[in-house]
């Protein structure tokens, strides 16, 4: 019963609306919105049958939408859509604000959901955004505007796609291309309507930006495949969205402030997007591209920045390139070469053009002025970069040489001095050097295309860079050369280095020497530089050696200890030549001469090291070199330590530097004397003479030592410590031969020091060396008993405890008695137990050391005498107790008669022995 239930509805709907006139609770809005719903469903059932069948079939045939009859609803409930628009209009007006909002947001979703519905019919999509935008305004147009910004933009976004919709339903067949189209007349209105104040007109901005968007993503999908398929003619579709930034442009002309900028920024952009659109098509980018540079003039001399004026010229350079890559009439097409004789021309058209702007002084030239410069500045880079890659091509066969690439190098080089001349600076000079490169390596391409011309060049360049610093650096009177001065002609010493670097000929060591000379030039500049001198230095050595090595692989014969030689020998020429030339080489390399000193002794260690290792190398021919060498060596180490700088330190410290030098040296003649031993000299010395040998050292270590060293410079005490030590070498190398006249020969030298320098435990020494000689000569006549032996090493220590002087002092008297025992007890102890059986000799050596002890009143040698004697009766009594047995029951009757007798006599002389032994021990206390 529908009637009854609309009834019912009414009914609610009035109970409803009462308590949203008392409470203005949400929940009653939205249950007077469903009811009303019911309500027109309701009414259509009470609508006959057959008359609803007849408008239905009416309305899909009108709206052809047979297959979706159920998406009439979109346009059937839109009244509803309008009653509820006016329901909350009221709300509005009776202050129920917060009810109202609601009722509007669901009234929204209601309309939007009715467009969705429509969506699936064109006629009733329409119709649907028809109403909706007829509505939107109509509420707009009652509601405040500054409060409804939101509405005014939906209102105008419907009705943009109400128009869209409308010409969808009536022209269904367009293609992608003309919707651009019809999108961008749209934008031009939107554009042209958002001139001036209001939402409205504000709307109408974004929404051509919108419309900009769809409109150049449409022209997009031609553009794309046109890149796929480049210079292939896709159409000309794309050209049209130049219309976007011209009416930008446009727009521009009639605003001021902040949207003048932002509209010229996005004339600016559009202008780039433009771009991909027509690259590709032959016929339309050379247009496209000049619209673009003219457009940008009038956007530049809007917006004035430098930005804008360099891609104002970027568009420009564009377009003349387009014409010529499209082809001048009458003219052929540009070949590769061409190409870079255009770039070149281009850059020096370009700094003229900054030139004549300079010359105008207003704000704009000034800015085409920086524009001009910084293209001009990037084409060089680009072509610099595109002509090296050329050479490189070139120089690898995979390129050919042309004219044109030198002309094009000799413009550009041109341009780069006409553009610094008066305005020099580093990057310019970079780029003269650059540009002087690229033509040598064009020009010698031309030949056989070597790389060792390109190293030679390269090396000229680096010297004529470096000399034409200088006399800029004199004509300017300049303290200080920009740092393109340095840099450059470094950079050509080290390419110079870079090509050749698997190469040796016989000229290499004259291309080093030239990058040594060149490090020198720039080091000396500055003293900051100064290591680029100690460089330039070690090359100028290097160079040296080169030389040598390639004339020693030209020798024949020879081994590899007499190339070991020859580069000691050339170090020691280098050494002397730096010595030698120190006060001119001080004032051209700007160094001190301490730090020219240096770098000889540098050279004196590195050959001398050299010369070191030849000596356990096989040598052929070059052994007189090497002796030359080394004394040359020997000269300049001994003479370094001549004149110390402080006698203080000398008279304090154990060594000094200049003491240094000459221990170098003369352990530098140690060394030399394995060479001296190859001549016909030193083979006398080796043979005849060689037992002979150290007491030929004591004579020339003699005269080390009394010499007036110190009247001739020299501290004396390393000539004096060498004549300690030459001797005892000399020793050492003939102690199998060594003759024991000699030996006593050197003992008598060494006891010589140790009287004259007041050094007696130098005669240690001696001692030791008169041992060895009456070692030689126990052993040459047979004497092979220990004994022998022995008695000379206790008595050698008898010696040391007798005269060594700290032995001596009363402090330790103790320890000198101590000595003494050990050195007299070692002899008559070695006696005793290896002599046993014969009683006469340790007999013979207790008596010797009693009465030597008695006589020297030694306490130490009567010790050991009567101990020994003691011992060696009572071993000989046990003895001879063992052999004879009878008699030892004789001899311990005698013995214990012997006792008992001493024993009876003490008791009776108790107090005559007592006071005898008081003043024998008395006595005793004096002695040693």
């Amino acid at each position: 019963h529908p009637g009854q239930a609309i009834a019912v509805s009414g009914l609610g709907l009035w109970f409803f609306a009462r308590r949203l006139q008392l409470y203005n609770y949400k929940r009653d809005f939205v249950a007077i919105f469903v009811i009303g719903l019911q309500a027109i469903w309701l009414g259509w059932r009470l609508v006959p049958d057959a008359l609803q069948q007849r408008a239905i079939a009416t309305a899909t045939q009108f709206t052809n939408s047979q297959g979706t009859a159920w998406a009439l609803l979109s346009v059937a409930l839109f009244p509803y859509v309008v009653l509820m628009v006016v329901l909350t209009d009221k709300l509005h007006h009776i202050a129920r604000r917060e009810v109202a909002k609601f009722g509007d947001k669901l009234t929204l979703g209601f309309a939007s959901t009715l467009t969705m519905i429509a969506l699936v019919n064109p006629a009733l999509r329409s119709l649907n955004l028809l109403f909706s935008t007829i509505t939107l305004a109509v509420v707009t147009q009652r509601r405040p505007i500054p409060t409804s910004p939101t509405l005014i933009s939906l209102t105008h976004i419907t009705g943009v796609l109400t128009l869209c919709s409308i010409i969808d339903w009536v022209f269904p067949n367009l293609n992608h291309e003309i919707w651009a189209t019809i999108l961008l007349v749209i934008m031009v209105a939107e554009w042209l309507f958002s001139l001036g104040d209001g939402w409205w007109r504000r709307s109408a901005w974004f929404i051509g930006l919108g419309l900009a968007v769809i409109s150049f993503y449409l022209f997009w999908i031609d553009a794309e495949s046109a890149w796929r398929n480049y210079a292939v003619d896709n159409g000309t579709w794309g050209i049209a969205w130049l219309i976007t930034p011209l009416t930008l442009t446009g727009v521009a002309s009639r605003s001021s402030g902040e949207r003048r900028n932002l509209s010229v920024i996005l004339s600016v952009i559009g202008l780039g997007l433009t771009q991909l659109l027509t690259l590709p098509l032959p016929r339309v980018r050379l247009l496209a591209l000049a619209v673009a540079a003219a457009l940008m003039f009038v956007n530049t001399s809007f917006l004035r920045h430098k930005i804008s004026a360099v891609i104002t010229v970027g568009f420009l350079l564009s377009a003349i390139a387009a014409l010529l890559w499209e082809g001048v009439p009458g003219l052929p097409n540009l070949l590769v070469q061409g190409w870079f004789v255009v770039g070149a021309i281009t850059i020096l058209g370009l700094w003229l053009t900054r030139a004549a702007l300079q010359q105008k002084g207003n704000e704009l030239a000034s800015i085409y002025a920086i524009a001009t410069d910084r293209w001009a500045i990037a084409l060089t880079a680009v072509e610099l970069l595109s002509l090296t890659l050329h050479s490189v091509w070139a120089y690898q066969r995979v390129a050919v040489p042309g004219l044109l690439y030198v002309a094009a190098d000799v413009i550009i080089l041109a341009a780069i001095i006409y553009r610094s001349w008066r305005q020099p600076t580093n990057s310019a000079f970079y780029g003269i050097g650059w540009c002087l490169e690229l033509l040598i390596a064009e020009l010698l391409a031309f030949g056989d295309r070597s790389m060792m011309q390109i190293a030679i060049a390269n090396i000229a360049l680096g010297l004529f860079s470096q000399l034409f610093g200088e006399w800029w650096q004199r004509r300017h009177r300049l303290e200080r050369l920009p740092s393109s001065f340095h840099i450059l002609p470094l950079i050509y010493a080290g390419f110079s280095l870079l090509l050749r670097l698997n190469t040796f000929t016989e000229w290499t060591g004259l291309a080093s020497l030239s990058v040594a000379v060149i490090a020198i030039g720039v080091g000396r500049r500055q003293p900051e530089f100064k290591p680029l001198v100690y460089l330039g230095i070690l090359g100028i050595s290097i160079s040296a050696y080169e030389l040598l090595f390639y004339q020693m692989l030209q020798a024949t014969g020879g081994a590899w200890g007499d190339g070991l030689i020859a580069m000691s020998a050339l170090g020691t020429t280098i050494m002397y030549a730096y010595r030698i030339l120190s006060p001119w080489l001080v004032n051209y390399l700007r160094l001190t001469p301490e730090e020219l000193k240096v770098i000889a002794h540098l050279h004196w260690a590195w050959s001398s090291f050299l010369l070191i290792v030849a000596i356990a190398a096989p040598i052929q021919v070059n052994r007189l070199l090497g002796l030359g060498t080394g004394v040359f060596l020997i000269r300049y180490a001994i003479f370094q330590g001549r004149f110390p700088q402080s006698t203080a330190a000398s008279a304090t410290s154990f060594v000094t530097p200049d003491e240094i030098w000459v221990y170098l040296g003369l352990l530098e003649v140690a060394a030399m004397r394995i060479f001296w031993r190859e001549t016909a000299v030193g083979q006398w010395f080796a043979g005849p003479l060689v037992p002979w040998n150290a007491a030929i050292a004591c004579v020339v270590a003699y005269f080390l030592y009394i010499l007036p060293w110190q009247t001739w410079g020299w501290s004396k005490r390393p000539w004096q410590r060498a004549a300690y030590i030459i001797p005892l070498i000399l020793l050492w190398e003939t102690r199998q031969t060594i003759h024991p006249i000699a030996l006593l020969l050197t003992a008598g030298f060494y006891a010589f020091l140790g009287i004259f320098s007041n050094q007696f435990r130098v005669t240690y020494i001696s001692v030791a060396l008169i041992d060895w000689a009456i070692f030689r000569w126990f052993a040459a006549f047979g004497l092979t008993d220990s004994l022998w032996y022995v008695t000379v090493i206790g008595l050698s220590l008898l010696y040391i405890a007798q005269f060594d002087p700290q032995l001596r002092q009363p402090e330790i008297k103790a320890s000198r008695h101590y000595w003494r025992l050990l050195s007299s007890g070692l002899i008559c102890g070695w006696a005793i137990v290896f002599h046993q059986e014969t009683a006469l000799i340790p007999g013979i050596f207790s008596l010797v050391a009693i009465f030597t002890g008695l006589g020297l009143r030694v306490r130490a040698f009567l010790y050991v005498g009567t101990a020994t004697l003691l011992i060696t009766a009572f071993c000989q009594l046990v003895l001879f107790s063992l052999r004879y047995s009878f008699f030892k029951w004789i001899i311990s009757l005698v013995v214990g008669i012997i006792f008992i007798s001493i024993a009876a006599n003490f008791e009776t002389h108790r107090a005559q022995l007592s006071s005898l032994l008081r003043s024998t021990s008395d006595k005793f206390q004096d002695w040693q």
